[in-house]
């Protein structure tokens, strides 16, 4: 038998010694959470010992136990005694040597020359030491040369590596602890990135001690690191469990060798046995079963992939001790759930970060590009979508190459797939059905980014649970379903090894089924020999704006009997008729037939204005003929009973909408833009699958439909419609419950009428419609969410509006009401609110906590806020150019400004700087040092003010005339002290940019960091250069950006940026700390400040609840 050598079963991975009353419960707690984050098992005094029990002879073992060993000095440390015990302790288990422990010494609050030579508090301590009865004069000794043994030890210094910053110490600690703990028996590999971010996901400690047999299932696509993972895994655990063993590969191992081969393996490393024949799976499967179950395992399953290899190799929970951790990764999510895995971990992929320190460490030996790279190095990165193998590929391809090689490199990538990656890809796809494989590659083609629900009711017809497969391709993780909307979604690689299989089935079966073609980089002599075939199934051509002609022969497509998808579409969404001019498209020939067999029928720009006379497609789900000069669809709608949406955007021939009696299955419409229709079919009215109906600028449309019954519909856009509201009466009360339902025209003022047949009805967009008055009845319209009423004549709004519960945006912009009903307080779900542009309306009522934005811009005559302060109500307010409101402010609040005793005199006094801390106080902002940079929590982040003035108020210490000031910090400087900071400039504008803002340099020169002023660019953007301009301030005062001077010393300089458009001519700034809040002298904020221009000015606040936007 050979001999096998066995590591040492740690208990714990790290003991610390530490002394409890100086940092148990700040730093200590955050160390020990930290660790178990990571999945570091560590030992801890206050939960691990029995209560009522001697501590010592169990401190002892635990010290014996653990492979790290750290000891943490802080001043009190000597004064413990059992703190010394613990110390001399430790460095005897170092000496000894078996088995092989580690230490680790952390000076908190004290230097080495202070252990070393027993100064400061030590002095004290042992003092006391050496007059204890506690305590002889020979342990003393041996406490007095621990110390000095420690000292001498290399460690780290909270001080020193991360300036006093503790959250930053001790993840520095905790990674180099992880670190040498995922060094273990398996080779992981050189440049780990990331992975601790997946130990803290998955929570590992959790599974040390555990009383069942825990199941773990790592997924994700090849070469996403799911090996790697797991072998750090294992190196980090192994020592927790009686016995382990990782089985790398499996797949490979069966299809070279056999399953019993992986067995063997398997029970031989467990059991520490290499002398068991096993002869057929069966048998093997029985002795795992006999064998796992006696003791508590580590079982590693990497790549597996089929139902055989589970059931062989861990069939079920039963087979194994109870503490034991099985984990299986593949590219399979399904096969494990259907396992009954406990838990699956889905693998994603690297951050932009993480895959650009990857991809450096491959490509320049470091962390981070070198210099003249940097551009370069994020292209890839955008590319390759942090697939760390690809990542890993293409950094050794591009290591120490010239630019020129990079440069043709990322050429290549982008139109040819890389080998090697295609390879290790390839095999998920090998392993799809046949109907599976069409589907992906259908979606590779001309799906990426569509709707989930949209492509499995086109490829429906030819797949026959579209569905079903878009799920199977999802677990092989060869798509993704976007959560946020339901699309599909492919990584670049996989589309790149989709197209080289198409390229190959071309290549070998001399059919080109599928043809993907951008304009960018559109070859018509290539295409000319492959495109025009009866085996064309798929053909995708982007329109992209380029200088490359595209040459369209609509002939061709009399060869194409087989086409189910025709998608030439430009990506940019026009509001107008385009006639892709700029896109270089050139049309040939006539369009005599197009295949039935079309599915999806989508063309852009198409030049013709008939369809082939038998074009008769039955199975047609799509049609998009947006931008076209079609005059007329088809003179057999009977054949469209399955389309389920037509796009006739900015369709200028159409003068007439289809007959829609047969196209029963219609959810979505879209005739946006049609400016020539002039009649709409009556049968549009009893479409009752339709969700979405979208005529916007169909200004001549005047034929509606009499009866209605679109009980599904609930999207309606009418804007632009000039002539809604001329309709007769039977359209008023029959097709708009929630159109002409409730619009008056002043001409017909006896109309009464219905709510029925749109009841479903969640978007109503009626902007631009010339509507003077809505009724009542608008508030019976419970399910809307949305209603837009821009830019028409209403006079008022009805009371009746505040019934709409499930409202979340309103937008009223550009009308002529005076005020709003208070009945909008009962808006419980609003959120967004527009009243732009309203330069009648006078007052704003209060308004529901719910809302989120209120935006007032224009709102000349406004001059009174009624409710609670916008940001307190975490809210954001922009209220551009409402200059009457910021006078009506300083009237309204003399009193009360008189009376709050924390504002200065200087408030009481007349004018606009008057006016100004009438807006402070409205903000609940005090004139005072406590107002901005009050105690920790305060709910102000930023503060921005820009004027007409000259001078920089005495409230800031440190000044200079030009663009950069010095800054000295405070003898006593602490990061952890600082509150905040403000800064001041007198700059003059000598050309017009919105290009402006400082950095901040520290002693050195390092950088430090950059701040730009908020709202700058919106207020001063086209705002144009005065003969007699004059000079401005800009007041900034931050609680957030504090982080800038975190790794500050000594002093630090913020320069402002000065440049040809600006002028810089005075720059002052203040830090302000703890100490400044104690100082019983109050110097204002805003004392000195000059009256404020009537020239016009602005101001941003912003806080954790909300902001504010104002400029007058």
């Amino acid at each position: 038998m050979a001999a096998f050598s066995i590591p040492y079963q740690w208990k714990y991975d790290v003991f610390v010694s530490f002394r409890g009353e100086d940092i148990r419960k700040n730093f200590m707690d955050h160390l020990f959470n930290n660790f178990k984050q990571k999945g570091i098992h560590a030992f801890r005094d206050d939960r691990e010992l029995p209560k009522g029990e001697e501590i010592s002879p169990h401190l002892y073992k635990a010290i014996e136990e653990s492979r790290f060993l750290i000891v943490i000095f802080s001043k009190d440390y000597a004064s413990s005694s059992w703190c010394m015990r613990e110390l001399v302790k430790i460095l005897q288990c170092k000496k000894m040597g078996k088995p092989k422990h580690e230490v680790q010494i952390v000076f908190y609050d004290v230097k080495p020359d202070v252990l070393r030579k027993q100064t400061g508090s030590y002095v004290g301590a042992f003092d006391k030491h050496d007059v204890s009865s506690r305590t002889s004069r020979t342990e003393v000794d041996k406490w007095r040369e621990a110390l000095s043994n420690a000292a001498n030890l290399s460690g780290w210094d909270l001080q020193d590596m991360t300036n006093g910053y503790e959250s930053k110490f001790i993840d520095s600690i905790s990674r180099e602890i992880l670190k040498r703990l995922c060094d273990g028996p398996l080779h992981v590999g050189e440049n780990l990135v990331g992975i601790d971010i997946h130990f803290e996901k998955l929570n590992l400690s959790r599974f040390i001690g555990s009383h069942k047999v825990n199941m773990l299932g790592i997924c994700g696509i090849s070469g996403i690191g799911k090996t790697t993972l797991t072998k750090a895994i294992y190196n980090l655990m192994y020592v927790h469990f009686e016995g382990s063993c990782f089985c790398e590969d499996v797949k490979e191992v069966e299809e070279k060798q056999s399953l019993t081969q992986v067995q063997m393996q398997m029970i031989g490393k467990i059991m520490k046995t290499d002398d068991l024949q096993i002869s057929n799976v069966g048998d093997g499967s029985m002795v795992i079963k006999q064998r796992m179950a006696c003791k508590p395992i580590l079982l590693v399953l990497d790549d597996v992939n089929n139902v055989n290899q589970l059931e062989a190799l861990a069939g079920s929970p039963d087979w194994f001790f109870p503490g034991s951790l099985i984990i299986f990764t593949g590219k399979d999510k399904q096969l494990l759930t259907s396992h009954r895995v406990d838990e699956i971990y889905e693998m994603g992929n690297l951050d932009e970060c993480e895959a650009l320190e990857l991809f450096s460490l491959y490509a320049f030996g470091k962390r981070n590009p070198t210099k003249y790279f940097e551009e370069l190095a994020s292209q890839v990165i955008i590319h390759l979508q942090g697939h760390p193998l690809a990542l890993k590929i293409f950094g050794r391809l591009l290591y120490k190459q010239s630019v020129d090689v990079w440069k043709s490199e990322l050429d290549r990538l982008q139109r040819y797939p890389n080998s090697e990656i295609v390879q290790k890809l390839r095999p998920s796809f090998d392993s799809l059905a046949s109907d599976q494989k069409t589907m992906f590659l259908d979606i590779a083609c001309a799906f990426i980014g569509e709707n989930k629900d949209f492509v499995a009711s086109v490829l429906d017809g030819r797949h026959c649970s579209a569905n079903a497969i878009i799920e199977v391709l999802a677990d092989k993780f060869l798509i993704t379903v976007s959560a946020r909307n339901m699309s599909l979604q492919m990584h670049e690689l996989i589309q790149s090894m989709a197209r080289e299989i198409v390229r190959e089935e071309f290549i070998m079966t001399g059919k080109q089924r599928r043809l993907c073609i951008s304009s960018a980089i559109y070859n018509a002599s290539s295409v000319k020999k492959v495109a025009m075939t009866e085996a064309i199934e798929v053909l995708v051509l982007l329109l992209r704006e380029s200088s490359k002609k595209v040459h369209i022969n609509a002939n061709s497509f009399a060869d194409m009997k087989n086409l189910r998808i025709l998608k030439i579409y430009a990506e940019k969404k026009f509001d107008q008729k385009v006639e892709l001019k700029g896109y270089n498209v050139k049309y040939s020939g006539s369009l005599d037939f197009l295949s039935n067999d079309l599915s999806l029928f989508c063309w852009h720009g198409c030049p013709f204005k008939y369809l082939p006379s038998d074009f008769y497609p039955e199975n047609i789900v799509v049609i998009d003929l947006s931008y076209s000069n079609i005059k007329q669809l088809l003179t057999t709608p009977k054949c469209l009973r399955r389309l389920k949406i037509m796009k006739l955007r900015y369709c200028y021939n159409l003068t007439t909408t289809p007959d829609f009696s047969e196209i029963t299955s219609l959810e979505e419409l879209d005739l946006e833009g049609c400016v020539n229709m002039l009649t709409v079919h009556p049968s549009i009215g009893m479409l009752k699958r339709l969700v979405i109906l979208n005529m916007r600028d169909c200004r001549r449309a005047r034929s509606f439909p009499s009866k209605v019954e679109m009980d599904s519909l609930q999207v309606l856009n009418l804007s632009g419609c000039l002539n809604v509201n001329q309709q007769p009466e039977a359209f008023w009360s029959r097709w708009c419950t929630s159109i002409p339902s409730f619009i008056w025209n002043q001409q017909h003022p006896q109309r009464s009428l219905s709510l029925t047949g749109l009841h479903m009805l969640k978007s109503l967009n009626l902007s631009y419609c010339n509507l003077v008055q809505v009724s009542d009845a608008i508030g019976g319209l419970s399910f809307l969410k949305k209603l837009h009423l821009e830019g028409n004549n209403l006079l008022e709004v009805p009371k009746s509006i505040g019934g709409l519960s499930c409202l979340m945006s309103l937008n009223l912009k550009g009308n002529n009401f005076t005020s709003l009903p208070g009945s909008l307080t009962q808006l419980s779900s609003l959120t967004w609110l527009q009243v732009d542009g309203c330069k009648k309306l006078e007052v704003l009522p209060e308004l529901p906590h719910s809302l989120g934005y209120l935006n007032a811009r224009d709102c000349t005559s406004l001059c009174s806020i009624t409710g609670s302060n916008p940001v307190m109500s975490k809210r954001s307010s922009y209220l551009y150019n409402c200059p009457k409101l910021f006078k009506n402010l300083a009237i309204d609040s003399q009193v009360s400004i008189s009376e709050t005793e924390c504002l200065d005199s200087l408030v009481t006094s007349q004018g606009y700087t008057n006016q100004f801390f009438s807006f402070l106080q409205y903000a609940r902002i005090q004139n005072n040092r406590c107002g901005l940079f009050g105690l920790q929590g305060s709910s102000i982040d930023n503060m921005d003010t820009y004027y007409h003035g000259n001078s920089i108020p005495n409230w800031f210490t440190n000044k200079s005339i030009g663009n950069h000031v010095k800054v000295e910090l405070p003898l006593d400087w602490s990061f952890s002290k600082l509150r905040g900071f403000g800064t001041c400039i007198v700059f003059k504008r000598k050309k017009s940019s919105t290009d402006f803002g400082y950095f901040v340099k520290n002693f050195d020169g390092a950088y430090l960091g950059a701040c730009g002023p908020f709202y700058y660019k919106s207020y001063i953007q086209g705002m144009p250069i005065r003969i007699d301009e004059s000079d401005m301030i800009w007041l900034h005062y931050t609680t957030s950006e504090i982080r800038t001077l975190e790794e500050a010393k000594n002093f630090v300089t913020f320069c402002f940026g000065e440049s040809e458009e600006i002028e810089v001519k005075e720059c002052g700034v203040r830090v302000f700390c703890d100490e400044d809040l104690d100082q019983e002298a109050d110097l204002s904020m805003f004392q000195d400040l000059p009256n404020l221009s009537q020239r016009g000015g602005a101001f941003y606040l912003f806080g954790e609840y909300g902001e504010i936007n104002w400029s007058w």
